[in-house]
């Protein structure tokens, strides 16, 4: 499902299905308009690109349930204060992670392939 404002951008992408898989871009940093990014349940690996601290205007984060994987980037410290709604867990991150982000909100990791 995707929503556009009155000016051609993009401010609503919900992709939750299970359907996708590769990495995130580090162009979704472009998408400076966006409100709600949902990329759940789906097999998205690699890490979340520094672009994430571009989207200003985000107030629903979900990446949970993917096989999300590295260090969370400081840079989404630029957004946090914004979001409303950020759901993380059940991926890979890996300690430590942007002070910015109480520990609850990271919630369950796979650890273990971690240094």
């Amino acid at each position: 499902i995707q929503k556009w404002n009155e000016n051609g951008r993009l401010t609503y992408l919900w992709l939750e299905d299970d359907t996708l898989s590769g990495q995130i871009p580090e162009n979704i940093g472009n998408l400076t308009q966006l409100d709600t990014l949902n990329l759940a349940f789906n097999q998205l690996s690699g890490e979340i690109p520094e672009g994430i601290g571009n989207l200003i205007n985000l107030n629903w984060l979900y990446l949970y349930l993917n096989k999300l994987s590295g260090h969370i980037p400081d840079s989404i410290c630029n957004i946090y204060p914004n979001l409303s709604n950020i759901y993380i867990s059940y991926n890979k991150f890996c300690p430590p992670y942007p002070i910015c982000i109480p520990i609850e909100k990271i919630g369950a990791q796979d650890t273990t392939n971690c240094q």
